[in-house]
């Protein structure tokens, strides 16, 4: 991050992109300035210890490093940003740095404490008129009315605006499918030299250069029957026999920006299971193709399950037709969550749900409602393809006691129970023609 190759144009275009977002959604709800604090890790109940400190996005947004505890971001239409920087004398614990780059995109004081850093902000916001606070209001207390605090239209208006990416942060998700990618490639690399599900994630940790706590999100490492809980939360440090199937789902950073991708293997290259995950991959692929601007999401979605459909029909897992297994919502069961979610700052980034600026909603179908993501697709969308097979316990239950249970290959599904699942998810970038499918071209990457 204090590297010369960091601070660039791009990055200063980057800022100054943000700050016009920003101007232009205080304009909207009436606001003079915006205080954003960086936040402060909250401390585990009766303890003086803290989770790693991961910023506030809407201050990583403009401030791409995790090293600013209770930092804070004024900005004002008309004026640079300005940067409350944090620098604690301690030799408890080593301070921030400020970074070089810091210097060129904002107005910068350095404070070594929090009571002058804050005295220093009150004074400047005396008298400029109505001030909205966006953050954790707890570690910036500013004595604001209760609807200065994250005012719904202006945060409205924010979280629409991230979903369009500039051209650094696609730099840094491209970098974040990199990281992830290399990862992915040891795991794969050590379940097939017979590692447990502990082996693995370690394994992932080394290949993808990354801390555990600086993972984007907790990695999914699962063995045969574990693929077929969604989010998985373990690591088996015994491999299980014989071991059938290896989902990962796991995802790398590059100055606070994700990618998010999930691979499955068959453990016997060759049998049915890997044949099915041969089928959905080609599935994934198609639907990415048929990303293109102006795309509703719904509709990938819909496309996605009639799918699925034909997989499950083609595999004799359901004797119907691919019609008439979409139309009853039986791929529903293999099929539970949605095909993807916008991507960015957060692994399921804000704003999926959002038709309009001032925030008007474009609500989830009813068949859909877990549905993280209902907007039209545009130009600068990152966001995930994730197409599912699970053949998990409690949903074929369900099936068994519906009209759907009499289409079922009840010995064919009984026999893939044990693999757990299957789930390929690739990051796209929407492009003003089509798509950039940010995974695959990383793994194209690798020797």
């Amino acid at each position: 991050m204090n590297s010369p190759a960091f601070y660039d144009r791009q990055y200063l275009a980057h800022v100054a992109a943000v700050t016009d977002q920003w101007e232009r959604a205080l304009v909207g709800d009436q606001a003079d300035a915006a205080v954003i604090p960086a936040g402060v890790a909250a401390m585990y109940f009766q303890d003086d210890q803290a989770p790693p400190f991961h910023p506030n996005p809407h201050f990583a947004r403009f401030y791409p490093d995790d090293n600013c505890e209770q930092s804070v971001l004024l900005i004002r239409p008309g004026h640079q940003p300005k940067l409350y920087f944090h620098q604690p004398a301690s030799y408890w614990y080593l301070p921030p740095t400020l970074p070089d780059w810091a210097d060129a995109a904002f107005e910068v004081e350095t404070h070594d404490d929090d009571e002058k850093l804050m005295k220093s902000l009150v004074g400047d916001i005396a008298g400029v008129g109505r001030v909205a606070l966006v953050g954790p209001a707890e570690s910036c207390d500013l004595n604001l009315p209760l609807d200065a605090v994250n005012p719904k239209g202006l945060v409205n208006r924010l979280q629409f605006a991230r979903a369009t990416k500039t051209d650094f942060e696609l730099a840094r998700m491209r970098e974040a499918s990199q990281v992830g990618v290399h990862g992915h490639v040891a795991a794969r690399d050590t379940f097939r030299g017979g590692g447990s599900e502990f082996d693995i994630h370690m394994a992932y940790l080394a290949g993808s250069g990354q801390e555990e706590s600086r993972l984007p999100y907790p990695n999914i490492i699962a063995l045969n029957e574990h693929a077929g809980v969604l989010h998985y939360q373990h690591y088996d440090r015994t491999r299980p026999h014989p071991t059938h199937s290896f989902l990962i789902d796991a995802g790398g950073r590059s100055s606070g920006y994700h990618s998010d991708i999930t691979r499955t293997y068959s453990a016997n290259p060759g049998d049915a299971f890997d044949e099915l995950v041969a089928a959905l991959d080609a599935k994934q692929l198609e639907a990415v193709d048929a990303v293109k601007p102006g795309v509703p999401f719904v509709d990938l979605q819909v496309r996605m399950h009639q799918q699925i459909a034909e997989v499950l029909v083609e595999f004799d897992i359901l004797r119907c037709s691919p019609e008439s297994a979409y139309d009853r919502s039986i791929t529903d069961q293999f099929f539970p969550h949605g095909l993807g979610h916008l991507l960015g700052l957060q692994t399921h980034d804000v704003g999926g749900h959002f038709a309009t600026e001032n925030g008007d909603l474009a609500e989830p179908p009813e068949r859909f409602p877990k549905l993280r993501f209902t907007r039209a697709v545009a130009p600068g969308y990152v966001f995930t393809i994730e197409p599912g097979i699970y053949f998990i316990p409690s949903l074929l239950k369900e099936l068994s006691d519906s009209d759907g249970g009499r289409d079922v290959n009840w010995p064919k599904v009984e026999a893939l129970v044990p693999c757990g699942g299957v789930r390929i998810e690739d990051n796209v970038l929407v492009t003003a023609d089509g798509v950039e499918n940010l995974t695959r071209g990383a793994f194209a990457a690798v020797p």
